[in-house]
């Protein structure tokens, strides 16, 4: 008998697999309850009260996590912060600070800008916001503490130079505009950082141009290593200043309702040879304009294989239930894309009406020349493999020291933080680099300057700050070989 129950059991176990394999499969289920019936359970069983709202951002959020790696759901929170990031501004006075025992040291103060409105200046060192003592705090508690509303006041006690005075500001707080474009003249070589392609970067990359023009440089060095991308447009544009006439690149999309685009460029005769450096995290917009340049042949790559993202994103705002069931009443659609309400019906879609922003692969791009590299990515004309971290420390993030004051014993500035990076780096015996003059740095200036000829006083002065950048420049051309191999090939077209 017990035999007979098991071959049953299998028989039946049996009978009911090969239903299921050859049940037919509606073309399409309705899934209109199920999302709801699941969403009860959840509500009914788990042992904590989750808002249905919540429940239905999630269900929403896992849709699109089942896509590929650059399709993503943002909640309007999420969605507001993405959008200021890709705008490249913030609301602030426009300082960048540093975490110093007395507070919080300036390294940056933007081109207009409120702070620079104002007259504060890089080096100070902001030790009162708002009536409250900074000192002891992170660099992000100070800046949390500076940031606010558009219009309103902040006041910043600041210390200046050996002054032990503290000096008051009140600043109003406004949109500051970041610039992901740096860019710095070696000889008759313009060498431009581009970090991001945001709102911002192609007015930037031709105020940079400008600079160019002024000093009549034809030849550059365009860093596009550790660019993630970002705005196509922004690519396009920059491109249009480098690359002769000829198509820039084709985006591809799957879907019927959207045309392909192609970009063009409509210059005659490209005024400079540009040397793009790359590597493996270079991609997206960065990998656009790298390829026109290469394909063009009004440029050539340097570095390692670029990072091979080929697709693209849109963004759409996704209309919550209720603005979903309000606009299905009205019109007979069943639509979620806010944009093709607005753009079928002239429906005005407010930000009450969106539960987020869905950012979607909708196609691929193409070079200049037709290639797709989408999981290839695009190899240098020229290949060396990229620079390394000496002690911690990235040579292209020390900048060049400035100022004017001498700084002694316990003395505090930018200029002493590149000070140390640039001796740790040589192997001096050097603590964290702190912006601190402290006496460990001040023995191995000593020591600097003794091997250098110079006065051996321990501090930064003219002549010891002279030795230093020269020593930077030295540094940067022995360690990043991809810049020291653009230098060579464009010195060789003199």
């Amino acid at each position: 008998m017990g035999k007979c129950k098991r071959i049953c059991i299998v028989f039946l176990f049996f009978i009911i697999i090969s239903n299921l394999l050859v049940m037919p499969v509606r073309a399409e289920e309705d899934y209109s309850d199920y999302l709801d019936s699941i969403m009860d359970m959840i509500q009914n069983t788990y042992y904590k009260d989750v808002p249905r709202d919540k429940l239905l951002e999630g269900a929403v959020r896992g849709l699109f996590d089942t896509l590929d790696d650059y399709t993503v759901f943002y909640n309007v929170e999420e969605a507001n912060s993405f959008f200021s990031s890709m705008e490249g501004n913030y609301r602030g006075i426009g300082v960048e600070i540093m975490e110093t025992s007395e507070g919080a040291l300036i390294t940056r103060v933007f081109s207009n800008s409120p702070a620079e409105s104002a007259g504060i200046l890089r080096d100070d060192i902001i030790v009162k916001v708002d009536g409250k003592d900074v000192k002891g705090l992170s660099s992000q508690d100070i800046a949390n503490l500076i940031r606010g509303d558009e219009g309103t006041i902040v006041e910043i006690g600041i210390i200046r130079g050996s002054s032990p005075e503290i000096v008051y500001y009140k600043v109003e707080r406004n949109v500051v505009t970041l610039s992901p474009v740096t860019w710095k003249v070696y000889g008759d070589i313009m060498y431009i950082k581009l970090e991001s392609f945001s709102s911002n970067s192609f007015k930037f990359f031709e105020e940079a141009l400008k600079e160019a023009d002024k000093n009549g440089i034809k030849k550059l060095i365009l860093d596009l290593r550790n660019n993630p991308g970002g705005e196509v447009g922004q690519a396009v544009n920059i491109a249009r200043l480098l690359v002769r006439e000829g198509i820039i690149t084709t985006l591809d999309f799957k879907s019927e309702e959207y045309p392909d685009s192609i970009y063009r460029s409509y210059l005659k005769k490209p005024k400079y040879v540009t040397a793009v450096l790359v590597n493996g995290n270079s991609a997206s917009a960065s990998e656009i304009l790298a390829s026109a340049l290469q394909d063009s042949g009004d440029g050539f790559l340097v570095g390692t294989k670029t990072y091979g993202k080929g697709v693209f994103q849109n963004l759409y705002p996704v209309l919550n239930p209720s603005a979903y069931e309000k606009y299905k009443k009205l019109y007979g659609e069943n639509i979620v894309n806010g944009y093709d309400w607005m753009n079928k019906y002239r429906v005005q879609v407010y930000q009450s009406d969106i539960i987020g922003w869905a950012k979607i692969t909708t196609g691929h791009y193409l070079t200049r020349n037709g290639r797709m590299i989408d999981g290839t990515g695009l190899t240098p004309d020229f290949q060396v493999e990229d620079y390394q971290l000496i002690a911690g420390i990235d040579v292209n993030s020390i900048n060049p020291l400035e100022s004017s004051d001498v700084i002694g014993l316990n003395g505090v500035g930018n200029d002493v933080y590149s000070c140390e990076r640039i001796l740790k780096i040589k192997g001096y015996d050097i603590d964290t680099p702190d912006n601190i003059l402290d006496a460990k740095t001040n023995d191995a200036l000593k020591k600097y300057q003794a091997e250098k000829g110079l006065n051996v006083t321990g501090v930064l002065d003219s002549a010891t700050r002279s030795k230093l950048n020269d020593d930077l420049n030295t540094l940067r051309i022995t360690i990043d070989r991809p810049f020291a191999k653009a230098i060579e090939l464009l010195n060789l077209l003199n």
